[in-house]
């Protein structure tokens, strides 16, 4: 099913080349020379390595291709020549996403796109042009959320690099950042972004501790430091979940906006309370949430109880939990191919490609 997934996508190569000229316009263009600046600017992991002098970063360059290979290998997931270049930038991501919601309803804006389709998020190279989109979007009275992604997956259209932002933090989140990004590479369904983003966020974290275990390069200490370390960065995220069904039970009541409007606040407040408790240490502006945000973590949750069936069904196998994907992506894309398209709903998704 993964390799047919990625024929079929391969098939459409001529639809997509004429949905982009359909769609030009500045937006795509702006799009088409970064990523063009993101493949051609790339050196080869092993020149990097070269001239690096930071040690860190040196240790990093050596890791990358085990860690490739391990996920090739051992995870099972799709061979390309992803991450074996590097993009070198001061920026804190290389490319900044912006994201929506509206303000009564857990409910994201959609933009739509060739080959991926409609997805809750809008990237752009340039860090100001996604504020500006931003502040229209809140001009219209929705929240916004904009964060620095410090890798993104083409899919297997690009050669896709390692990247500055992610060595910084580190060895784990390099590991399951790679891992992460090449699921999306291995099994990518359009239109279906929370199963995606929920695939991927578990196999990288999994994926990633399996690889220190795996990997001998870490004592049995070592190894356990990790854990806990991991362990802690979890509780920020399994602390904001455990809000999201209050909130929605706020959202379902049915009272007047000024009411709920002033209902959400008290309960954003506690939750950026219980953050402060958490993490006293946090800058403000991370401890700072609206509905935008909120879905952010529920999108990119590894906990999703369809995958974790998956996983705990398949033995801890990888070939037999690829299977168990393989058979409900199946089931969910011929759900979707019975499904009518209306020129309605097509029409409202373009309207959203601001």
């Amino acid at each position: 099913m993964r390799s047919k997934g990625k024929h079929h996508l391969k098939a459409r190569l001529l639809l997509v080349c004429l949905s982009l000229i359909w769609l030009s316009g500045c937006y795509y263009l702006k799009q088409g020379r970064g990523q063009l600046d993101l493949r051609f600017s790339q050196v080869a992991i092993e020149n990097a390595l070269e001239q690096e002098s930071n040690p860190t970063y040196r240790h990093l360059f050596e890791e990358i291709p085990r860690i490739k290979s391990f996920a090739e290998n051992r995870l099972l997931l799709r061979k390309s020549d992803n991450y074996t270049g590097y993009y070198k930038t001061s920026q804190p991501g290389i490319t900044f996403v912006v994201t929506a919601s509206l303000k009564n309803k857990l409910t994201p804006y959609t933009w739509w796109f060739p080959i991926v389709g409609s997805v809750p998020y809008k990237g752009y190279f340039n860090q100001k042009e996604a504020e500006e989109l931003a502040e229209d979007l809140e001009s219209r009275n929705f929240d916004t959320w904009v964060f620095a992604a410090p890798a993104y997956s083409t899919l297997g259209w690009f050669k896709d690099p390692v990247t500055t932002p992610m060595l910084k933090r580190g060895g784990y989140y390099l590991a399951s950042t790679i891992i992460h990004e090449m699921v999306h590479e291995t099994v990518f369904v359009s239109g279906e972004e929370a199963f995606n983003e929920q695939l991927a966020s578990f196999v990288g974290q999994k994926g990633a501790m399996h690889y220190f275990a795996e990997s001998r390069h870490m004592s049995q200490e070592q190894l356990t430091a990790l854990r806990e370390k991991v362990k802690r960065s979890t509780r920020f995220a399994e602390t904001v979940r455990r809000y999201l069904p209050r909130f929605r039970e706020l959202y379902d009541r049915q009272q007047p906006l000024a009411v709920m409007l002033v209902q959400r606040k008290l309960l954003f407040s506690e939750l950026e309370a219980d953050i402060g408790q958490l993490y006293p240490h946090l800058p403000g502006n991370r401890r700072h949430f609206n509905n935008a945000r909120l879905l952010q973590y529920e999108r990119y949750t590894p906990d999703s109880p369809v995958i974790q069936k998956m996983w705990m069904d398949s033995g801890g196998d990888w070939s037999r939990f690829w299977e168990a994907v393989d058979a409900y992506v199946n089931e969910i894309t011929e759900k979707k191919d019975k499904e009518p398209v209306t020129m309605t709903q097509a029409v409202e998704n373009i309207s959203h490609t601001e």
